[in-house]
């Protein structure tokens, strides 16, 4: 089975909303729409929904989304109930950040949903005796902009590799001096690509493509 995540945020296979929220994905070539519904539901639409291919797609979805534990057809039907993630809010001013920047036109599409803390869950982890937000950056620097000044957290622990490499892109982020969620600096798209996106792929060891 093959799973894609759609990170564009034109497409007309999808809603506009769930291309907003990155809940788009291809399931064998099949649009599938996870559309967060609460901070703890989200809607699933699709053709078809076999229960293999919902499993590997949550849990693809929540590798971003963790805090989402519910999903439910667009009848209200319950697929797949996980246990609650337990959360806690904490001050955005707190939080190290795992990457460098973020994009201005991705800040403009999570600006259109953000209006308090409780849109704003994000995993975080202890790394070099900071809390460091594992994800949700361009939703924690725009909420910043905005005046929004805490968001809602869950722990993700990681494993021993995992930790290895966010253990360096925090010490890089330091070095660049990003401390902070404002300390990142704010790039067009294609400067994100170039500047971020490809720094991780050197990282990584991804292919250029």
């Amino acid at each position: 089975m093959e799973i894609e995540r759609i990170n564009s945020y034109t497409d007309s296979r999808f809603p506009q909303e769930v291309l907003d929220q990155h809940g788009a994905f291809l399931v064998d070539g099949q649009p599938w729409a996870f559309r967060i519904a609460s901070d703890h539901a989200a809607v699933v639409s699709a053709s078809a929904i076999d229960p293999s291919a919902l499993a590997e797609a949550v849990e693809l979805f929540r590798f971003f989304s963790g805090h989402i534990t519910e999903f439910y057809d667009e009848r209200g039907r319950c697929l797949l109930r996980l246990p609650p993630v337990e959360r806690r809010e904490i001050e955005i001013a707190a939080l190290q950040p795992t990457q460098f920047s973020v994009d201005r036109d991705k800040c403009a599409a999570v600006s259109r949903f953000i209006r308090s803390a409780g849109d704003l869950v994000v995993p975080v982890t202890v790394l070099d005796g900071a809390l460091c937000t594992l994800d949700g950056h361009t939703r924690l620097y725009t909420a910043w902009q905005m005046g929004i000044r805490t968001a809602m957290a869950f722990d993700s622990p990681l494993e021993p590799e995992q930790k290895a490499l966010f253990a360096g892109i925090v010490q890089e982020a330091r070095r660049r001096g990003v401390f902070r969620v404002e300390d990142m600096a704010l790039y067009s798209h294609e400067e994100q690509e170039e500047k971020w996106n490809g720094w991780c792929r050197d990282y990584f060891g991804e292919p250029q493509s």
